[in-house]
């Protein structure tokens, strides 16, 4: 199994930091967004990744190569645990990249790993979106194993908000690897199949390129990965699993202050001392 990994957006979001530093690139505690999905993915013994890059991005592509001087420098000083923290980051790993001239959405991009795939599963992943407390990568494949389908991300979310997202119909609420039985983008309330949305990333058949093939441009001039799912649902090849764990979005101010508290929390060298400031501060 192969992985793809989506870094081509603007990150409006976080700007103005992200008009010269990508938004996968903003700090997690020491690492990099995208390096959470890389361990995710080394893991889980999946080495093979492509990296689909923007322009302005190649400090992704610095980050995974090495930096002979600094090496030398920190093996010279026995900084033994410094060494071994940025040799890490491409170790067992075989990552590649590839320029996405023009942003045109997530199905544009996703087919510009059509060579790279093959004949192979894969799984998409979108580095500003990050689990802390469960591999992502292992529910996936989990959930692949025991069906054989492609898998999509799930989450429950209240109905309310049902117009922020792109809505799933199941066909076995207590099933824990549904059918995916429809999708709506961003349904009023009275027109949402359930109240299970889908949270982007995915494992998928190498098949799915045919569909993306002949997925219309809408009138922005992108295409979407969401439009492919239609005939994989009408093939009944599409399943769904709740993704355990806590989901954040990095992409976003709160999300990505969230994501360096949770992850500082559980970093035993820096809990206790955070876990003090917080109380200290009697909000």
């Amino acid at each position: 199994m192969k992985a793809v990994i989506l870094c081509g957006g603007l990150a409006t979001r976080m700007l103005p930091i992200t008009k010269t530093i990508p938004k996968e690139m903003l700090p997690v505690l020491t690492r990099p967004a995208i390096d959470y999905c890389i361990e995710d993915l080394r893991n889980n013994g999946i080495k093979d990744v492509l990296v689909v890059i923007g322009r302005g991005k190649e400090s992704i592509e610095n980050y995974y190569d090495r930096n002979i001087e600094l090496e030398d420098r920190l093996k010279s000083s026995n900084k033994i645990k410094e060494l071994e923290s940025i040799t890490s980051q491409y170790k067992d790993m075989n990552i590649s990249f590839i320029r996405q001239i023009e942003a045109k959405g997530t199905g544009y991009a996703t087919n510009l790993a059509r060579n790279f795939v093959g004949n192979d599963h894969f799984i998409v992943m979108f580095p500003d979106d990050i689990i802390i407390g469960d591999s992502f990568v292992k529910q996936l494949i989990d959930a692949h194993t025991t069906t054989g389908r492609s898998i999509i991300p799930l989450k429950k979310i209240n109905i309310e908000e049902c117009h922020k997202y792109g809505m799933v119909g199941i066909s076995d609420n207590n099933s824990k690897y549904p059918n995916i039985t429809e999708f709506v983008e961003k349904p009023s309330i009275n027109n949402t199949p359930s109240d299970i949305c889908y949270t982007g990333s995915g494992l998928f058949a190498h098949t799915i390129f045919d569909h993306l093939a002949s997925c219309p441009t809408h009138t922005n001039g992108e295409q979407y990965l969401t439009d492919a799912f239609t005939p994989l649902i009408q093939g009944n090849n599409l399943c769904g699993t709740i993704i355990q764990g806590t989901r954040l979005d990095i992409g976003s101010p709160l999300g990505f202050v969230k994501g360096n508290i949770l992850a500082a929390l559980q970093d035993n060298d820096l809990k206790a001392d955070l876990v003090e400031f917080i109380k200290s501060l009697n909000i």
